[in-house]
């Protein structure tokens, strides 16, 4: 008999795990700053010489009577970073990608789906008016944070308790 292998697709090579890593920490750091203390930083305002649809901010005009709209950039920065981040995070393979790294993986996504949408519910059900709000925007990562922080628990802690079924991972491997 011929046994194949399964490679699994769809994941970065494992040198983006880090590149996420710096990404995501600054990333989700600078978005609870955003969020807690209304941090914005000046060199990310910029005026669009247009009426922006999707916003809900004022026009302002200048002496001649030209409109523009004046936009912060501080909260996009730090979801994109957050979420490109985690994302290289959760989808980069390990140094040895074998099927019960594969296993853990699927398990750990679907985990993270499952914890989610039970919170979302959750607050859906107990969190109203603007604070529904904030969840709406904490819920644009906490996908995958639920599964970064399981795959990696499960992958590292419970892999190399005395009692594992299967080869031990190093931090090295992840």
């Amino acid at each position: 008999k011929h046994f194949q292998i399964m490679e699994p697709r769809f994941l970065f090579p494992h040198r983006f795990k880090l590149i996420g890593w710096i990404i995501a920490i600054p990333s989700i750091i600078l978005g609870l700053f955003v969020l807690i203390n209304d941090l914005r930083f000046d060199f990310l305002t910029f005026k669009l010489p247009f009426n922006y649809v999707f916003a809900d901010e004022f026009l302002s005009s200048d002496d001649k009577g030209n409109e523009f709209s004046v936009f912060n950039f501080t909260d996009e920065i730090a979801v994109i970073g957050s979420i490109i981040g985690l994302l290289l995070i959760a989808f980069s393979r390990v140094k040895i990608e074998d099927e019960y790294v594969s296993q853990i993986r699927l398990e750990s996504l679907q985990w993270a789906i499952y914890l989610n949408f039970a919170l979302l519910i959750i607050a859906t059900l107990l969190v109203y008016g603007l604070a529904y709000y904030m969840v709406a925007i904490y819920n644009m990562i906490t996908p995958l944070l639920f599964f970064v922080v399981r795959f990696h628990y499960i992958l590292f802690f419970k892999n190399n308790d005395k009692g594992a079924e299967h080869r031990p991972i190093r931090p090295t491997e992840l």
